[in-house]
């Protein structure tokens, strides 16, 4: 640890190399994922001890915020974290090999204490280096399959109770705002609000953020005197991915899937009540062979752009991990070149151009 210290102490970034610099933090990075496991390994004891209280320290997570230069809160959930660790030998050999960051041990902790088994489909994951987008989907997608019928409904039905639309006037001018909504009720909302932003960015030659455009598209159908024929001109549409397997039994097991893209996992319930609502789009992934469907127009038919977004989940660029708003890329043959817009000459990626370049 001296070493470390001496060594930022002394250290002139601006002599080495862009190169030098990006292995020099990886070096760092590394070393931070070990103290983070060693903090998780050995802080249990201090609880178990009360030794932090020598320290004149009201409480554990009041010490580790101290030493750490945290809140209290994160530290909280840092020991908690650690301390589900301690009883899960798969995590406790994790620790010990110290490759989890403090962030990784909590997200992987808090689905294994849910999802029987999720801590080995977690790890496998995290080891390679996936992203912290990529652990978080399949994290996500591991609570959701875990929860019974029972626990989904009262799960929703808890989140309906306190669904709220939040805005305040900021002190340095402008409105701040937050909502609050089951999965469900936004992706009847969803198809419309996508459609209109993108429509909105491309017309302004993509300038400014997608979000930006997100908000116009947001006040502009609020404001719209004909909601309803503002947004059949949108065309708009929200794709809903399920496994028939999970469709029969009603529940999705393991890695299968029931999600609705943009938004994430749901229940097999969820999507049911979605049927029959405009602007939705279902996509059952051993239904047809929608991998023969091809098109010599640069444009996706619509069957081909759902299987694509069925097919690469995240972007295909490794280390990426981008799931939302991918764009479909000529992988193999260029369009320029005479390239098919079919599904075998396409892929997901998160940048027009990385993966050939990559």
């Amino acid at each position: 640890m001296h070493t470390i210290q001496r060594f930022v102490c002394c250290a002139s970034p601006r002599a080495l190399s862009g190169d030098e610099a990006r292995a020099m933090v990886g070096l760092l990075a590394e070393a931070e994922r070990a103290v983070g496991s060693g903090i998780a390994f050995f802080a249990p004891v201090v609880i178990e001890s009360g030794s932090y209280a020598k320290d004149g320290h009201g409480s554990a997570s009041d010490w580790l915020g101290a030493l750490s230069g945290t809140s209290s809160a994160a530290a909280k959930g840092r020991l908690a974290a650690a301390e589900r660790a301690a009883s899960d030998p798969m995590l406790t050999q994790a620790l010990h090999e110290g490759e989890l960051s403090a962030a990784q041990l909590k997200l992987v902790s808090e689905v294994a204490a849910v999802a029987p088994g999720a801590a080995d489909t977690l790890l496998d994951l995290a080891g390679p280096g996936a992203s912290h987008q990529e652990l978080n989907a399949a994290a996500l997608a591991l609570r959701t399959a875990a929860r019974s019928k029972e626990d989904e409904r009262a799960r929703r039905l808890r989140v309906h109770r306190v669904r709220h639309l939040r805005a305040h006037q900021c002190a340095e001018g402008g409105i701040r705002g937050e909502f609050f909504c089951d999965e469900v009720a936004w992706a009847k909302v969803a198809p419309w609000l996508e459609a209109g932003a993108r429509e909105r960015h491309k017309a302004a030659g993509y300038q400014e953020s997608l979000d930006a455009h997100r908000l116009d598209t947001f006040l502009s159908l609020l404001g719209a005197s004909d909601a309803g024929g503002s947004k059949r001109g949108l065309g708009a549409h929200t794709l809903v991915i399920v496994d028939a397997a999970a469709l029969r039994r009603g529940s999705a097991v393991g890695e299968e899937l029931c999600e609705i893209e943009g938004i994430g996992p749901v229940s097999v319930e969820a999507v049911t009540e979605l049927v029959g609502e405009g602007g939705m789009q279902f996509l059952v992934r051993d239904g047809a062979d929608i991998t023969t469907v091809t098109s010599t127009r640069r444009a996706l038919p619509q069957r081909v752009e759902a299987a694509l977004l069925a097919r690469d989940r995240t972007c295909v660029v490794p280390g990426c991990g981008k799931r939302h708003g991918l764009e479909a890329d000529h992988c193999y043959i260029d369009y320029g070149d005479d390239g098919p817009t079919c599904l075998e000459n396409l892929s997901g990626i998160g940048r027009p151009g990385r993966l050939r370049g990559s």
